[in-house]
């Protein structure tokens, strides 16, 4: 069996354990030097797991940045991301090198069992099914632990926000903005021949559970 592989894209000094880190800056711990704006150096279908932790915000144009992902990624490969929420414009826009703002919904327009995906999908070949997603008060809250008020607020807030999809949605759309969710995190898998959309989204994978 052929090992499985994986890609940590803008993996930066922080790659992902186990994954084939590509950056632009060559660095300790790159160990493909690219851009990800240009087509990404790897054969059709040949990824199992793709993983980008605060990188889609930097991306210009992210119809052609999902094509490529999609492109690369064999059927029902995990594509994972991590990204600054939108409901938070001071994280978003204080970064000179970010391009955008971005939702959770904003992937809805990829996956063909959504609203979104079914009625504006023609405009890209990229398809991908969301299987799980989750807001986050607090930013990088795994790796720097905030004070203990925010922590406090945080739970419940975090608990709010992710009771189930429909809480997502009016959170990202109405109260969001007005306490600043500063993370979020999306996991995908890669429709192509060889695996078909479901009518409704699979369990969570494994390495969900392991985010968390």
């Amino acid at each position: 069996m052929s090992k499985r592989v994986v890609i940590d894209l803008g993996c930066g000094a922080r790659k992902k354990p186990g994954a084939l880190g590509l950056d632009i800056a060559r660095i300790p711990g790159v160990d493909v030097v690219a851009d990800v704006m240009a087509p990404l150096p790897f054969r059709d279908n040949s990824v199992d797991e793709i993983y980008a932790s605060h990188l889609v915000e930097h991306v210009g144009d992210l119809m052609a940045f999902m094509g490529e992902v999609w492109r690369v990624c064999k059927p029902g490969a995990l594509v994972q991301f991590r990204f600054p929420h939108a409901t938070t414009p001071f994280v978003i826009w204080k970064d000179p090198t970010h391009r955008r703002g971005v939702f959770l919904e904003t992937f809805d327009y990829f996956d063909p069992n959504t609203f979104a995906g079914r009625a504006f999908g023609y405009y890209h070949p990229a398809k991908f099914q969301i299987v799980h997603r989750r807001l986050a008060y607090n930013m990088n809250s795994d790796t720097s632990v905030p004070g203990k008020a925010r922590r406090l607020a945080g739970s419940v807030i975090d608990a709010l926000a992710n009771r189930n999809q429909r809480a997502q949605y009016f959170c990202e759309r109405f109260w969001g903005p007005l306490v600043g969710m500063e993370e979020a995190f999306i996991w995908m898998r890669a429709i192509k021949p060889g695996r078909a959309a479901d009518a409704t989204a699979e369990e969570a994978p494994a390495e969900v559970a392991a985010a968390h």
